[in-house]
């Protein structure tokens, strides 16, 4: 059974009121722990899954949304408990936060169970009044569900738009085919979110080095990693701790590169992958939000003219890694794996050839030396 659970995580007494900035640190922490928690065993060792969660940060604190399959609504409970508390209790960024308020809500399959028992009641059989009223529990629960939804994608309405103004490399009309005119408040959410990406990504960056390093270890070697697997799954075996350090350096020129008054647009592979990963992120949390959807969020960036360049697309078409190290487990023959190789070192698309400037760049400077 399905359950939601919503909880309010709130900072020490004596903390003052979290500003823009802790808000986002907090949503990008607790994001990047809940993304990790697969399941969560019941106050019995059944085994609960958590099949998705929903944050909403405040002044005041967070509100954390999780929905668990499991076998009882005491043990929905119990498992809520635990993941956040456990969470607050192994992050040193969260001392002596606490889990002030948790609520369990009852799902929409009891709902629809209830109304076809009272469906299956024939006119003899009237419903008792311990059965009216659990259906107008029910009824009240959902409803409940709906305005916490609501409430939240509000709260990130809010949030987005108030970020759209660190965004000054080119005006909000960008966003919107057509002209400004036609839905402000929509290129000021698409706007503040390619902000919010920045943030996400980059913290989602620092994680996959750190578990990198300490494995020594490539994507194609590592679980668990945050967000170097949407890179082109061809290379996998190449994204090592390094190449993912050369990685943070190249994303931090695109993101100064979105808050300065004049866009340059990415000079390097590396520079317009990480653009990339920012774009997919903001499309991501505009989704989840219930803002925008997945096809209308593409339509909007791709009306972005400084992000229409899309040679490095090519790159996530390659079903196969371009490594002759692993042949025995490879249809793939190394004459063809050469050619593949060939023709992306014609195009400037090799991986040795990421982090270098490319020739039709806009200028000829910046390139971090780390990089060089």
């Amino acid at each position: 059974m399905d359950y939601v659970v919503t909880a309010a995580v709130e900072p020490p007494v004596q903390a003052t009121r979290l500003d823009a900035l802790q808000q986002e640190g907090v949503v990008s922490l607790l994001d990047r722990q809940l993304g990790q928690i697969e399941g969560v065993a019941g106050p019995e060792e059944e085994s609960i899954d958590v099949l998705d969660y929903r944050i909403a940060v405040t002044s005041e604190g967070a509100n954390v949304m999780l929905a668990l399959d499991a076998p009882t609504l005491r043990a929905a409970e119990e498992a809520a408990k635990t993941v956040l508390n456990e969470l607050i209790a192994e992050s040193e960024s969260l001392p002596e936060w606490t889990v002030a308020r948790s609520e369990v809500r009852i799902t929409e399959d009891e709902f629809n169970q209830s109304l076809a028992a009272a469906e299956d009641q024939t006119d003899e059989e009237p419903r008792s009044e311990a059965e009216a009223a659990l259906e107008a529990a029910v009824e009240e629960a959902l409803e409940g569900s709906e305005e916490v939804e609501q409430a939240e994608s509000r709260s990130w309405k809010d949030e987005l738009v108030d970020l759209s103004s660190r965004l000054r490399a080119f005006d909000l009309g960008a966003f919107t085919p057509g002209g400004l005119d036609r839905d402000e408040e929509r290129s000021r959410m698409a706007a503040g979110a390619l902000v919010h990406a920045v943030h996400v990504v980059t913290d989602e960056l620092f994680y996959d080095e750190l578990a990198l390093t300490i494995n020594d270890a490539t994507v194609s070697e590592a679980v668990g990693l945050l967000v170097l697997e949407e890179l082109p799954s061809c290379y996998q075996h190449r994204y090592d701790a390094r190449f993912t350090r050369g990685l943070l350096l190249a994303s931090a020129a695109v993101a100064s590169a979105l808050t300065e008054s004049i866009w340059t647009p990415p000079r390097t592979v590396a520079e317009t992958l990480a653009l990339r990963l920012f774009i997919d992120e903001a499309r991501m949390v505009l989704e989840a939000a219930e803002l925008m959807s997945w096809e209308d969020s593409e339509a909007v960036f791709t009306a972005l003219g400084p992000f229409a360049d899309n040679e490095h697309e090519s790159l996530y078409e390659i079903d196969f890694p371009l490594t002759t190290k692993s042949l025995e487990e490879s249809e793939v023959s190394p004459l063809r794996i050469e050619e593949v190789e060939g023709e992306l070192r014609t195009r400037g698309l090799a991986f040795d050839q990421w982090f270098q400037q490319r020739r039709d760049a806009a200028t000829t400077e910046g390139i971090h030396p780390y990089l060089r």
